[in-house]
């Protein structure tokens, strides 16, 4: 027999088991407030758009398709590739372990797992995907500002000069802002839509951050930087 999803049964410790059943109040009152009101084709939009399936080859063609001295290939691409792997096994881990049921009240329709242990809710991998993107824009913030004053990337700065009237500076931190206000829209979405708890989405947003710090850490110390 497999190991039961978690549940606040009476054999859970009390403290557990309040904490589940105050987090499940919580979830379901969110979603039973926003969710006829919220615009279910962007809530979705949003939802495809951090997938694995989605991200992760956007990615390496960028990361392909960068020039090889360039810093955004170092400093953003190559992180963003590597931290994508490294959140895929940390919550596949969890979600095998922790093996929490996702809300019976999920808007279904067009939703496909990922992997097998989607079925279960804690954490989001949603959530700790778009934090870590989001975390290591933040913390590269400097080394794209490098490469957007780059000559290597002459159209990357005609497009600054011509939206922002050249301060990169200003243009990158519009983008960190931009890229933010993405990451935490979707966790608030997966809520939304009933596919996590609270504290799914909590503990996977900050779980990416964490990742993002580790993998920047990582690398500073390997010969990929």
């Amino acid at each position: 027999m497999g190991k039961k999803p978690l549940k606040p049964t009476t054999t859970s410790p009390p403290l557990l088991r309040r904490i589940i059943t105050l987090d499940d109040k919580i979830s379901h009152y969110i979603h039973t407030v926003t969710s006829p009101h919220a615009p279910k084709s962007l809530l979705r939009f949003l939802e495809h758009l951090a997938d694995f399936r989605l991200f992760f080859p956007v990615t390496l063609s960028l990361f392909f398709a960068t020039p090889s001295n360039s810093p955004l290939r170092s400093h953003l691409f190559l992180p963003l590739i590597l931290c994508s792997f490294l959140d895929l096994i940390f919550t596949g881990f969890i979600k095998f372990l922790v093996r929490r049921s996702r809300p019976s009240y999920a808007i279904h329709g067009d939703y496909n797992a990922v992997v097998p242990v989607d079925k279960f809710s804690f954490p989001s991998g949603h959530s700790s995907r778009v934090c870590f993107i989001a975390s290591i824009f933040s913390l590269s913030k400097a080394r794209i500002v490098e490469a957007v004053a780059d000559p290597i990337h002459p159209r990357l700065a005609l497009l600054v000069h011509n939206w922002i009237g050249g301060d990169e500076v200003m243009a990158v931190n519009l983008l960190v802002i931009a890229v933010w206000f993405w990451a935490l829209t979707t966790v608030i979405s997966r809520v939304v839509l009933g596919r996590h708890y609270v504290l799914d989405v909590s503990f996977g947003a900050c779980l990416g951050v964490l990742e993002a710090f580790f993998t920047l850490h990582f690398l500073n110390f390997s010969f990929f930087i």
